[in-house]
């Protein structure tokens, strides 16, 4: 099977902060994510779709060969403002899917085997959403100009892990999702909550609409609003403090880890990111430490 993992310059700039792999942390959490799910499924090609800086960012850092096979991003020739929608390119690559697919966050990983904790034909997300209070609404001037109409629902999933077994639903998906950010990015949105309500309220909404089965990883939901766990499930594989012996998709904690903010510490994450990878030869000198 084919797991994937997609990374886009969005500034188009070798030095720009925001280029994902000018960091030490987002590098090792992406080297990390690979090696670790390689050394759990070795039977699987690992797949990375860049763009040029990217790719010619990581054969600096002689580090291209974590992958199986280097793919271009697919360019759909839509209009959207990636500064906003800045994970727009994980979607234009399952506009063009045509197999059951495993696509993963950069910094999502699997520290034992997964797979045979799963039924591949249905549909794994990383875990509930509760969106109250969080999520842009119907009430929302912008999303009322949309072109989908329906009576939208705070209930979302977080896709930083994503099974998607039918490539006819995973295309539909991920073209109204690119339509989404196309017309929010008409609108002039002004911030990334905006994302999310096209890439995971809008899944949740389809797959219950469609009443298509869908399990998460972490059986526990998370609280938006409030910005912690909340209840179990049992729609999920494992409850989340059992989950982090499997799994882990460090998600908004990057910024807490740079910072070492509340029990978070650097040097002890990049500690723990190189003994994931125990690549004696990685030199990553000239990445700033960030």
């Amino acid at each position: 099977m084919k797991i994937n993992w997609v990374l886009e310059n969005i500034k188009k700039n070798k030095n720009s902060n925001d280029f994902y792999v000018n960091s030490k942390l987002n590098i090792l959490l992406l080297l990390a994510s690979v090696h670790l799910w390689k050394k759990n499924h070795r039977e699987d090609t690992t797949v990375l779709y860049g763009d040029d800086l990217t790719i010619n960012t990581l054969e600096r850092l002689n580090v291209l060969d974590y992958f199986d096979i280097i793919k271009p991003i697919p360019d759909t020739g839509r209009k959207i403002n990636k500064d906003v929608f800045w994970a727009a390119s994980k979607l234009e690559v399952l506009s063009q899917i045509d197999e059951p697919i495993i696509i993963m966050d950069n910094d999502t990983h699997v520290y034992r085997p997964l797979k045979q904790h799963l039924d591949l034909s249905k549909v794994y997300v990383c875990n509930f959403e509760k969106g109250k209070g969080y999520y842009p609404t119907a009430i929302d001037t912008r999303v009322q100009k949309l072109s989908y109409k329906t009576r939208w629902k705070t209930e979302s999933v977080n896709v930083g892990f994503l099974n998607l077994p039918d490539p006819e639903f995973t295309r539909r998906y991920a073209n109204e999702s690119l339509k989404m950010m196309e017309e929010f990015t008409a609108m002039g949105v002004p911030h990334s909550q905006y994302l999310i309500f096209a890439e995971q309220l809008l899944l949740k909404h389809m797959l219950l609409n469609e009443n298509i089965e869908h399990n998460s990883i972490i059986a526990t939901t998370w609280d938006c609003k409030e910005w912690k766990w909340g209840e179990d499930h049992d729609k999920g594989v494992w409850p989340i403090y059992e989950s982090e012996v499997y799994f882990k998709h460090y998600g908004p904690l990057k910024g807490w880890i740079k910072d070492s903010k509340a029990d978070q510490n650097y040097d002890r994450e990049i500690s723990h990111l190189l003994n994931c990878i125990n690549n004696p030869k990685l030199d990553l000198t000239s990445i700033p430490n960030n």
